[in-house]
């Protein structure tokens, strides 16, 4: 279904009059054919690296995929570009479920859209390894050739660049002939109109001279030939340079891929549009197996047993995953004669890949001695690769690590798809970026030396971009534990394992004394599968701090495997880290073991709430505090959260669901609740007032912050606070719209018997002085407990002043703390607090004034009250108010007099600061100098 989002893109894309299309020129229509049937035959169909059967083609047809669109941004990646990409696949999921996702069909990549002033001429299309770059390319290429998309360009040139890589001293015509050489008689008439021709470059990181692209080329050649003509030479680097800048063939439009790593590394700041591939969807995941296992039983069982398994199907986003999965079902299939539905799938990356190669060599090898020395020597080659961003071997490569071309080596390899069959140059890659880094990693764990470990794993984690980081996991899955390839490179060497063991151990007890730790150690422990080991270490951890790491679905796997071995945990901190539903879903079985958890400014949502009442409720739950600030829960989650709070295992006495608070302080052992700015409807608060009366509901602190709250919320909760089996303490309803009605129905719950409300907080409600007289007829009650009451931003003003004034002369009044600020109180309203102030019936310590219109005389009054023996103020709180003019002199007298019998008392004053007694005589100095 088309995103709101996309719909409104798609009804605002302009086209400028230029591109509207017109017919190809008579002069190069014969051309224009021949071209067109070569792109036609070329891309009809495709066989990819994730080929649903091996030698099986697919039409390109049946190729669908999802673009992300924005303005071209310079991605920065910490973890492997896979890892990172399963995040952010999980972002776009979620954005799509709420339609905010901002996607561009692939035909439109060139259209202006409604956010943008330019038609763009170089559009990037990102994505990581295997996610399908050049099938989309192959796409596009075929149905322009067959007249569906982009007909504004007459010419449409695709290229790969590793037919490029090794062209040196040419011109962009030659470098066009080198792959359409039918094009040589009528070049220089298509080149004379640039605005319709569009040049595809794909895989950017496989070119040669990837540096030259992060400035200008210095144009050796160029003085004594026209400024960057067709003709002007140099290498084919300098020449694609050239096109993405525009500055050759000015006006063409370039289209070019490139994988997330390789792209952080380049300045192209002239980019100003980008797309990036989504991925599978779970659709097109669950099609995926459907034609790959024929049987749609077999397939839908295949890929339902995929689909519980929490670390292995958050990769099948990258189609070449789905195929590495697929085959090793299939294999497993076969050798149990497809009696087995629920193959046993690998529990980690290490031994997925393991099972893939392992099926690998054993169809391409007649002898494991004869193929040990073709892994070694392939080892060493992928691991050159790994250490340098190299992905593209060629012959000369081969030869240098003495690699022949045979049955062995072709099921390691695939040749490059050649757009110019006439290239004499072979070259290699492998099926996917990790099958290069995994046979580096098995290379390494067998020949390297047991004194060299540690500066090898040192090495590989240094990488600032995550290259090394597959590497790793690899290594140390191999080395820690056994695997089927033992059959092929030999037994492992326990001094090697040993120290691997030792080297992992150092990085995660390095964790222990960080306030935020780097998932990754944990990760390296999961790989290693060693038990003794994850017990040990893991019961060492009482708190786990991951602020700001934003977390996929593997690592919340990787996560759960780890605090399984924990004892229980004071903290753990899951702020800011991107959790979704199905992310906490995987975490809410270890859940219990935490004592406090932050899941603040995460995408929880309703769906989250199901899983975490799952938690709550548990019989071995330790959850007492629960943070959920900013986590768009509306009144289903509220539901699902009242029902946990109704169990007689739930434990939770802090529970938050909305924004931090500047808070007055805390009674001794108070349970709270947090609402604050997440949705709660009637229906919502319905929930929560009938969790509130059950009796096992423990919580004393509820805060409903920004919510909405008016008289129909107020309502509902009343019953609540009336009811005897209610524990609420403290109360707070900053900014709702309560207005004097809600005040009223407040006020009627608070002079029950039944109610304990202690701490009262209402600002910004708009009550005004009718709210604030209902609300002293509850101060006036014999069973009124409330010693906090902040009222700021109501419009009390003077009127109010005088009702909330008789109440707190009221011997039954036990009011200790008062604010309110910005309630355009006045001289009138400040003499009659100063009489409250010196009434024997008076507790009050903290009274705030701040943002009022008290002058001289308001200020005078509430000064000299402090000299009055019942006095009680331990903090005043009076500025930003009317009065500036008063003299220095008597300021200092009334204050300084007063703080000689509360040393620790704090008065606040417009302009001055505050005034403690424990600093006087720098305050002394400070006026002398007036």
């Amino acid at each position: 279904m088309e995103s709101q989002v996309e719909q409104q893109m798609e009804s605002t894309v302009k086209v400028p009059e230029e591109f509207i299309p017109v017919p190809v020129p008579d002069s190069v229509m014969d051309y224009w054919k021949q071209h067109t049937a070569f792109l036609n035959e070329t891309y009809r169909k495709i066989s990819p690296a994730f080929g649903k059967k091996k030698g099986k083609q697919i039409l390109l047809n049946d190729y669908a995929v999802q673009l992300i669109a924005g303005p071209a941004y310079q991605p920065q990646l910490q973890q492997h570009e896979i890892l990172s990409g399963i995040g952010k696949y999980e972002e776009w999921q979620q954005q799509s479920c709420q339609n905010e996702l901002q996607t561009v069909q692939y035909d439109h990549l060139f259209q202006i859209q409604s956010n943008e002033q330019d038609r763009p001429t170089t559009v990037l299309i990102l994505g990581v390894a295997g996610i399908g770059k050049t099938t989309l390319v192959q796409k596009i290429s075929h149905e322009w050739a067959q007249a569906q998309i982009y007909q504004e360009f007459h010419f449409m040139l695709p290229f790969n660049f590793n037919d490029l890589r090794n062209l040196e001293n040419v011109s962009i015509s030659d470098m066009i002939l080198h792959s359409y050489p039918y094009l040589k008689d009528g070049l220089e008439i298509i080149l004379q109109d640039p605005k319709r021709v569009l040049f595809i470059f794909d895989g950017l990181e496989e070119s040669n001279g990837t540096d030259n692209y992060n400035h200008g080329v210095a144009e050796e050649n160029s003085e004594n030939v026209p400024h960057l003509s067709p003709e002007w030479k140099t290498s084919s680097a300098n020449i694609i340079n050239h096109l993405l800048r525009g500055e050759l063939l000015q006006g063409c439009s370039v289209l070019f891929t490139i994988t997330p790593t390789a792209f952080q590394a380049l300045d192209l700041p002239f980019i100003k549009k980008h797309a990036e591939i989504m991925g599978f969807s779970e659709e097109q995941r669950r099609c995926y197996f459907l034609q790959f296992f024929e049987d749609p039983k077999i397939s839908e069982e295949m890929y339902q047993c995929v689909k519980k398994h929490s670390m292995l199907y958050p990769l099948c986003y990258i189609p070449t995953y789905c195929w590495i999965i697929c085959s090793i079902m299939e294999a497993t299939l076969k050798t149990s004669k497809g009696h087995k539905s629920d193959p046993h799938l690998p529990i980690t990356i290490t031994q997925l890949y393991s099972s893939f190669i392992y099926n690998m060599l054993k169809c391409h090898s007649n002898s494991s001695k004869d193929f040990s020395a073709v892994l070694q020597q392939l080892g060493e080659m992928s691991y050159m690769g790994v250490c340098n961003n190299v992905t593209v071997f060629d012959e000369s490569q081969l030869s240098k690590y003495n690699l022949q071309s045979s049955q062995a080596l072709s099921g390691f390899l695939q040749d490059i798809f050649q757009t110019d069959p006439s290239c004499k140059k072979k070259l290699y890659t492998f099926l996917h970026l990790t099958v290069q880094e995994f046979i580096a990693a098995l290379m390494k764990s067998v020949h390297t030396r047991s004194d060299d470990i540690t500066s090898l794993l040192d090495e590989a984690s240094q990488h600032s971009d995550g290259r090394g980081e597959m590497f790793l996991k690899f290594f140390i899955g191999l080395t820690s534990s056994n695997n089927l390839l033992q059959e092929f490179v030999g037994k492992k060497d326990e001094k090697i394992t040993n120290n691997v063991l030792d080297w992992v151990k150092q990085k995660v007890e390095a964790q222990l004394d960080r306030e935020f730790i780097d998932i990754d150690a944990f990760g390296y422990l999961y790989e290693s599968q060693n038990t003794a080991l994850t017990q040990t270490l893991m019961k060492k951890f009482s708190e786990i701090g991951l602020r700001h790491r934003k977390l996929s679905a593997l690592e919340c796997s990787v996560l759960h495997a780890m605090l399984q071995h924990c004892n229980v945990i004071n903290n753990i901190n899951f702020e800011l880290c991107n959790i979704f539903p199905q992310s906490l879903r995987i975490l809410t079985p270890v859940l219990h073991k935490s004592k406090h958890i932050n899941l603040n400014k995460n995408y929880i949502g309703d769906l989250g709430m199901k899983w975490l009442s799952e938690a709550l409720k548990s019989p071995h739950t330790q959850i007492q505090n629960l943070e959920l600030e900013k986590n768009s829960i509306k009144s289903e989650g509220i539901k699902f959260i009242s029902e946990a709070l109704k169990s007689a295992n739930c434990k939770l006495k802090n529970l938050k669901l909305g924004n931090e608070i500047p808070e007055w302080g805390h009674f001794p052992n108070t349970w709270k609740l947090q609402l604050a700015d997440n949705e709660l409807d009637e229906l919502g608060m319905k929930y929560l007032s009938e969790a509130l009366q059950n009796p096992h509901c423990k919580l004393q602190e509820l805060w409903l912050h920004n919510i909405g709250i008016g008289e129909a919320h107020m309502k509902l909760l009343a019953v609540a606070l009336k009811s005897p089996h209610c524990k609420i303490q403290e109360l707070k309803l900053f900014h709702n719209n309560l207005g004097k009605d809600g005040a009223k129905l407040l006020s009627e719950a608070l002079q029950s018997p039944h109610c304990h409300i202690r701490s009262l907080a209402l600002g910004g409600n708009n009550i005004g002085a009718p709210g604030v007289q209902f609300l002293s007829e509850a101060l006036k009650s014999p069973h009124s407990k409330i010693v906090k009451l902040g009222l700021s931003k109501n419009q009390v003003e003077d009127e109010g002043i005088k009702w909330l004034t008789e109440a707190l002369m009221s011997h039954h009044c036990k009011i200790q703390s008062l604010g309110l600020h910005m309630n355009n109180v006045e001289n009138s309203g400040a003499e009659l607090l100063s009489k409250v102030l010196q009434s024997p019936h008076n507790d009050i310590q903290y009274l705030g004034l701040m943002f009022n219109g008290i002058g001289e005389a308001g200020m005078t009054h509430l000064l000299e009250a402090l000299g009055s023996p019942h006095c009680k103020i331990q903090k005043l709180d009076l500025e930003h108010n009317s009065f500036h003019d008063v003299h220095e002199s008597e300021v200092y007298k009334l204050v300084t007099e007063y703080m000689k019998t509360r040393p620790h008392a704090e008065i606040r004053l417009p302009t001055r600061g505050w005034f403690c007694g424990n600093a006087i005589m720098s305050m002394q100095q400070h006026l002398e100098t007036f």
